[in-house]
């Protein structure tokens, strides 16, 4: 199929190099966490610059780019509705602290670029825009219109897509605008998914507040971070897992690298390790233990068996808890928790346990709120099995598509695909627990994000008696 032009645009996917890394960095140095609205800019001034460095690389590159004014704005080979969206995400999650290397000053290295929101997911979103740049380049004829869509509120909610009520900056794309026909979705992996699990966010807090402790974690900034703060100086000098400083009052400070929320450590985070240490040398009160303990089980437990909400469902799996945040309020902990749920529980049956065993913890439920819906197509769709073919054909590998933790535009989009590499491959002098999504010293490989384009190139011709 198109053997000479498949040649020739690999050659200039080859040539690439230069201008991928080039326009990554250009887009990770932009600062694009949320921050407080302003006019026009509902998710803070770092998610709309991104979205206007989009735009006038679009125009400069002669593509017909449009500006949605709900935090979305695109960029198409042609003028008019676009039929293929491809949708991507300039916003990205705080950077923390404990980086080598500076999160908004990226830095090429060894074949990958460093930087804040490098894999989630401006690579890709560079890695489309080129590819498209070569079509158009190239003249290629499709028969359709296909345009990168960039968002701004992907990682705190999706709100670009679904609008905040009452906000006039932000009416949501799908209550205001047209969507493609078809939509694919590079924040994600290869070869295809065909389902995603939903999300819900819980607050639950201690009903008693600590005795002479004030315990504390993920805070912004931090959040790798925990920290317990004694009113006490029998303290040893050294805990297992913790850091101690010894003062006017005695710090206990515990750390694990930040992971990305659909994928917790089993083995447990900070919580878990400030939890175990202060119970195992006997510094909890014991009118706290159950606390402490409930937090410990908690934090180490990512499928929801101590919450009671373990549901296995035959292709998503069991659901993930990812539990990041010990606020104080009043002395009592107020731990936050996100989890990914898949289809065959529902968010109410969800609750009804969580409230369950929160109380019989001692704990009260303060949030319980959904997000992004699970949901699963049939992984027998045609459109599945074009595009697993094209991405195993491409990487040699012979994987099945799958359903994923994460949420994605693909969760809110119609008839949408999460079609995507995971392309942080840190360096293989990276230290364990650095260079991924959401994590420290994040990273993208330019080679597989080359691999990622080659692909799409075959999908793009592919779908062009699909959609034309």
């Amino acid at each position: 199929m198109h053997t000479e032009l498949l040649t020739k645009i690999d050659e200039m996917i080859e040539a690439s190099t230069e201008k991928l890394a080039a326009d990554t960095i250009r887009l990770v140095n932009i600062n694009s966490e949320k921050s407080e609205p302003v006019p026009g800019a509902p998710w803070g001034i770092g998610p709309r610059a991104v979205l206007d460095e989009v735009l006038k690389m679009g125009k400069a590159a002669g593509f017909y780019a449009t500006d949605y004014n709900v935090g979305v704005v695109s960029t198409a080979l042609k003028e008019g509705q676009p039929d293929l969206g491809i949708w991507l995400h300039g916003d990205v999650v705080a950077a923390g602290e404990g980086w080598n290397y500076p999160p908004y000053d990226a830095t090429e290295y060894k074949g990958c670029i460093i930087g804040r929101g490098a894999t989630d997911n401006k690579g890709q979103l560079a890695a489309i825009f080129n590819l498209l740049k070569i079509f158009k380049e190239l003249n290629i004829e499709l028969k359709y219109n296909p345009a990168l869509y960039v968002g701004s509120n992907e990682e705190l909610g999706m709100q670009d897509l679904i609008g905040i009520p009452g906000n006039p900056d932000a009416k949501g794309f799908l209550n205001v605008c047209t969507p493609p026909r078809m939509s694919l979705v590079p924040d994600s992996s290869f070869p295809v998914g065909y389902g995603g699990k939903g999300a819900v966010s819980v607050v639950l807090r201690s009903k008693t507040p600590l005795h002479g402790i004030k315990l504390t974690a993920g805070q912004p900034g931090k959040p790798g971070d925990a920290l317990a703060i004694l009113d006490r100086s029998d303290v040893p000098a050294a805990l297992p897992k913790c850091a101690v400083a010894k003062g006017e009052k005695t710090e206990v400070s515990a750390y694990s690298p930040p992971r990305h929320g659909a994928n917790p450590d089993p083995n447990g985070n900070m919580i878990t390790f400030i939890c175990e240490d202060l119970l195992d040398a006997g510094l909890v009160s014991e009118e706290d233990k159950h606390i402490f303990e409930f937090l410990k089980t908690l934090s180490k437990d990512i499928y929801g068996h101590c919450l009671n909400i373990a549901y296995e469902h035959p292709a998503m799996g069991l659901p993930r808890v990812a539990t990041t945040c010990i606020d104080d309020v009043d002395g009592c902990p107020e731990v936050s928790f996100r989890i990914r749920y898949p289809v065959g529980i529902t968010v109410a049956e969800i609750e009804e346990n969580i409230r369950k065993v929160a109380d019989a913890k001692g704990f009260t439920v303060e949030k319980c709120a959904a997000g992004t819906p699970a949901y699963m197509i049939d992984p027998e769709n045609d459109m599945v099995k074009m595009l697993a073919r094209i991405a195993n054909e491409i990487t040699g590998d012979n994987s099945a598509p799958y359903t994923m933790s994460g949420g994605t535009y693909a969760h809110r989009l119609p008839n949408a695909y999460p079609f995507g590499m995971d392309s942080n491959c840190p360096p293989e002098d990276f230290p364990k627990g650095r260079g991924g999504a959401h994590g420290i010293d994040e990273c993208v490989s330019l080679a597989r994000l080359k691999i990622a384009m080659r692909i799409y190139a075959r999908a793009l011709l592919e779908l062009n008696d699909i959609l034309g």
